[in-house]
């Protein structure tokens, strides 16, 4: 997986052959995340691990695909509000986050990239609107072409046409599994399958074996998404799903889906072809 989350970043390489690189027309992917607890069998960087890796094959496959392309070193200084009665979970105000992210898009446009493709994985909704304002404002003041890749059901759930400028929206085919009365959305089957594919050292294997399912309510989550005291009151453990039940094998279907459907959309944006795909009027 290589030695940090610098690895295969812009981080590693020395300035003129990144300037090299920019000069012959290379794009860029900034992953965001932040430093979270992940319940008690998983370390704190799992959004950031994630947000990363997905970044590291989408370019991966995009170079495949004779598309040139930087990964910006990973961001992490989000907002986190389920999560914020935690040890671990950072949390920065709005307008921090802001102010960052609409400055790293500044330095990239400076040096002459046009194309930043940003790869989230924390879905909190303050963090998220956060992003979307700092890139469209960015856009605005700085003349970068810079886009949120989102999915369309997270469109709809962020109250989304799916026609903004500074968003691209891909339709959301990932294998699905059962459907369960019963949530699995933070630290839970999908997560912990995910980290112990591609990060198997920041998971507690043994414990997780030990973790009983959270049985948490679409009820519970319309608590538990107040965040702080609320949040840590529903989920004491820190966790929202249930993470001993997952199939590795099904979670890297589902990353091999998610880099294909991020692949198609920026390559679609960069030759031309891409059409808004319009979420109005669907249901989440």
């Amino acid at each position: 997986m290589g030695y940090s989350i610098f690895d295969d970043t812009m981080v590693d390489l020395p300035w003129p052959e990144l300037e090299k690189k920019i000069a012959d027309g290379a794009i860029a992917l900034l992953p965001t995340g932040v430093i979270e607890e992940h319940g008690p069998h998983m370390s704190l960087g799992v959004d950031t691990y994630l947000s990363y890796m997905t970044c590291k094959l989408t370019k991966q496959e995009l170079e495949t695909a004779g598309i040139k392309t930087l990964i910006v070193p990973p961001f992490y200084w989000g907002i986190n509000n389920a999560t914020g009665a935690f040890p671990g979970s950072f949390t920065v105000r709005k307008e921090t986050m802001k102010a960052v992210i609409y400055d790293i898009l500044a330095s990239l446009v400076r040096w002459g990239i046009t194309y930043v493709f940003n790869i989230n994985w924390h879905e909190d909704s303050h963090h998220c609107n956060a992003l979307f304002e700092a890139i469209r404002e960015a856009r605005v003041g700085t003349g970068v072409r810079a886009f949120s890749i989102i999915s369309d059901s997270s469109a709809i759930r962020f109250g989304l046409t799916g026609k903004e400028e500074h968003i691209l929206v891909y339709k959301d085919l990932s294998p699905q599994g059962a459907i369960s009365k019963y949530l699995d959305i933070h630290a839970g089957s999908f997560e912990t399958g995910m980290m112990t594919a591609f990060f198997p050292n920041e998971v507690d294997s043994e414990l997780t074996k030990t973790l009983e399912p959270s049985n948490t309510t679409f009820g519970d989550f319309m608590i538990w998404r107040q965040g702080w005291s609320e949040a840590r009151k529903t989920t004491p453990l820190g966790y929202l799903g249930n993470p001993a039940d997952f199939k590795e094998e099904d979670c890297i279907r589902a990353m091999e889906s998610y880099i294909k459907a991020t692949c198609e959309v920026i390559q679609s944006l960069i030759s031309g072809k891409y059409h808004p795909l319009d979420v109005t009027g669907k249901k989440p």
